[in-house]
């Protein structure tokens, strides 16, 4: 079997977070530098891959300095494959991540409710204002994160703050971008003043039932609803 290059293994990542609605249709990606840090990649390896997915159909890229790389289909013919190479070799160790992340977030918004100070409502509430506030999906997954991020401070204990990151990186292949659609973003509203409200008010047990609900309804059974429709793809594109 051939092994894929760094730029094919980065193009069946994106190919997922795309499908999956982490990256949207018409979302500008962000600029080349920026990206492969966050993606862990050279700008080399992300150069290529991003001349790939254009050859695909899955972005578009402009020239000049208003130019840059826009998204532009979730899926296409190839998609089911690409996919199938990303999760099923790694289903095993996202399985592990999400019992670790069951176990652990509700932990987090637990803790946070029973050590929460003023300072730490204030910002929580500040970043639940801005995610609702926003219509750039690349601002709702700063303030996602800050909300998250926010949360985890609350702790008082900045590896906590690390373990929610370290999480979030794995879980979204480097992309820092949740599963996304208009369901998950009107759930997400919602979850997130209910989770807010529960840390305000000091509820510990219920904060972390939020929270647990928030990650599995929202993280967990997206990827589990994606390994099915591209398995479901293969099995009929092999009879």
């Amino acid at each position: 079997m051939k092994v894929k290059s760094a730029a094919e293994q980065l193009v069946d990542r994106l190919i997922t977070a795309i499908a999956l609605g982490a990256l949207l249709p018409g979302q500008k990606l962000p600029p080349e530098r920026e990206f492969a840090a966050r993606l862990n990649v050279s700008r080399t390896t992300l150069r290529d891959a991003l001349h790939q997915l254009e050859s695909l159909g899955y972005v578009g890229i402009t020239r000049g300095r208003s130019g840059g790389v826009r998204v532009h289909s979730t899926w296409g013919p190839e998609s089911g494959s690409h996919i199938r190479s990303m999760l099923l070799p790694r289903w095993q160790h996202l399985t592990w991540l999400f019992d670790l992340t069951r176990s652990l977030l509700p932990m987090i918004a637990g803790l946070a409710a029973e050590r929460r100070t003023d300072e730490h409502i204030r910002k929580i509430w500040a970043a639940v204002e801005a995610y609702e506030k926003a219509e750039d999906r690349d601002v709702m997954r700063t303030a996602d994160h800050t909300l998250h991020s926010a949360v985890a401070e609350a702790t008082g204990n900045p590896y906590y703050v690390s373990i929610d990151s370290q999480l979030r990186i794995q879980l979204t292949f480097g992309t820092d971008s949740l599963p996304y659609d208009t369901e998950i973003r009107q759930r997400a509203l919602d979850d997130h003043r209910a989770i807010a409200e529960a840390i305000e008010a000091g509820d510990s047990a219920r904060a972390a039932d939020l929270t647990m609900h928030h990650f599995v309804d929202l993280a967990e059974k997206p990827m589990l609803r994606l390994r099915q429709r591209v398995e479901a793809a293969g099995a009929s594109e092999s009879e």
